[in-house]
């Protein structure tokens, strides 16, 4: 089970840092700013060096303007496929 939601978190992180390509075409700083969180913390989650809390996710949805439910859009949560 673990595995599997480190596999949706990667997914997850790999969905918010192309729609933040799009809105803040790469300005991590201008990002964090927007998500009220620091820029290392941003850089961390891309990286993978940091796991997202749900406190973050969301922060991060609002930063870039999108519904969670799209973040999470074709995600079984329940199927380890």
């Amino acid at each position: 089970m673990q595995k599997h939601l480190e596999q949706i978190e990667l997914e997850l992180v790999k969905r918010i840092y192309k729609e933040f390509l799009v809105k803040f075409n790469g300005n991590k700083s201008e990002f964090a700013r927007a998500a009220l969180c620091s820029e290392t913390t941003v850089r961390r989650v891309f990286r993978n060096e940091q796991r997202m809390t749900v406190d973050l996710l969301l922060r991060f949805c609002f930063a870039l303007g999108i519904d969670v439910n799209k973040i999470f859009e074709g995600i079984n949560i329940l199927n380890e496929k």
